[in-house]
């Protein structure tokens, strides 16, 4: 699975905490894995990547609380 950097999300999905750079990309996934399902009990996926140290993170609120603890001074 490619790695979407913090800037390029565009939608999370409710579910399952994936990243899309587009909402046409969130429908399709929605359509194909979440389709019949009331809610998923899978954790989310860590897919988003910090661009200065590397770490990943599941969701782009973890990856700003990140910067600011980790990358300010």
């Amino acid at each position: 699975m490619p790695y979407v950097e913090y800037d390029e999300v565009e939608a999370i999905c409710s579910d399952c905490g994936r990243v899309f750079r587009s909402e046409e990309a969130l429908a399709d996934h929605r359509a194909e894995a979440h389709s019949g399902q009331e809610g998923s009990s899978a954790p989310p996926v860590a897919t988003i990547r910090c661009s200065l140290c590397q770490k990943k993170f599941r969701s782009a609120p973890a990856l700003r609380e990140h910067n600011a603890k980790a990358h300010t001074s």
